[in-house]
């Protein structure tokens, strides 16, 4: 089990959430725990057989004071690669998850289910990371392949990190993917006009890499 770090000096906390805070903890998920219960941060994992296998991101869950009626706030601190997960904030866009939520959920189901079903298929028809979408859309295998230089960058846990950095690749990299540092000029060529496909399709200025969510709101946003 995975060690747990958690501060829980309040109270106030109602009886449900106290009930699927623990049942997190007792699952192994390295979780802290504010004073109210009322955010945590969750150590996950990638799903094995994805590109996300090998990465660990902190998820932040914020708890509505209406939970379990309203789904949790769900965000990844630790930067990521999916077409429906925005870069720079983490912010979650699952339509389907807010649409699914019931009060019969917890937050294992969040971890065990619905994070790992979205790793595994992401969709690229309601992004909210326009530039990942349009990149699955050319070509799923160099989709892959960003997302394992993303994982490299970003999610590696201290222990495998590589100690210097050989590959010329991830040496020209800071806060963001260059499209132009892995594809010939055919290739981002044909990605730059999947992109401004991907934006003109739902209304949105192909400059803006964070986009929309296209039918969707991220998740526990009113």
């Amino acid at each position: 089990m995975a060690n747990v770090v958690v501060n829980t000096t309040s109270p106030m906390a109602g009886r449900r959430l106290h009930r699927d805070v623990n049942r997190l903890l007792a699952s192994g998920y390295h979780t802290i725990v504010d004073e109210d219960m009322a955010n945590l941060d969750v150590r996950f994992e990638g799903p094995l057989g994805t590109a996300y296998e090998g990465g660990v991101w902190t998820v932040s869950v914020a708890m509505p004071q209406e939970y379990p009626l309203k789904a949790p706030r769900v965000r990844f601190v630790t930067k990521i690669l999916h077409p429906n997960i925005e870069f720079t904030t983490g912010l979650v866009c699952m339509n389907v998850f807010k649409q699914a939520w019931s009060s019969n959920y917890d937050l294992v189901n969040i971890f065990d289910t619905f994070l790992p079903q979205l790793l595994r298929h992401p969709n690229p028809h309601d992004p909210l990371n326009h530039r990942a979408a349009s990149i699955m859309m050319h070509s799923e295998q160099l989709f892959h392949e960003h997302v394992v230089l993303c994982v490299r960058m970003y999610a590696l846990p201290p222990a495998v990190k590589p100690q210097s950095q050989t590959d010329e690749s991830l040496e020209k990299r800071s806060s963001d993917l260059s499209l132009s540092d892995l594809l010939s000029d055919d290739e981002e060529d044909d990605v730059a006009d999947a992109y401004a496909v991907a934006s003109a399709t739902d209304g949105t200025d192909a400059s803006n890499a964070a986009g929309a969510c296209a039918g969707a709101e991220p998740v526990g946003d009113d």
